[in-house]
């Protein structure tokens, strides 16, 4: 029996991306709390990022607070929006304007 190609699939051009970027407190050696990023998540839809944040608000998680934002990138041509902030929760970076 042969097998199939299975490559993944590949979307071309312009991607929605619902991304959540959690934050974390972390203490250097001098005993300085500093908000640092943690590593991000791709969320389903925006449902399932609130559902996240929710988590995270709810004290469910190790981390200080989340981003949710939403961000349109195509990757082809280099091109990628500002991110639309859906929300946000707990301890989170001040975003300079």
């Amino acid at each position: 029996m042969a097998k199939k190609n299975r490559e993944p699939a590949y979307e071309s051009g312009p991607q929605t991306k619902i991304i959540l970027q959690p934050y974390l407190w972390r203490t250097s050696k001098d005993g300085e709390a500093t908000l640092e990023a943690a590593p991000a998540t791709a969320c389903r839809d925006p449902a399932h990022g609130l559902q996240l944040l929710d988590r995270i608000g709810a004290g469910g998680t190790m981390f200080a607070g989340a981003h949710l934002v939403c961000v349109t990138a195509d990757p082809e041509a280099g091109d990628y929006s500002e991110p639309e902030f859906l929300g946000e929760i707990g301890d989170v970076p001040a975003m300079n304007e």
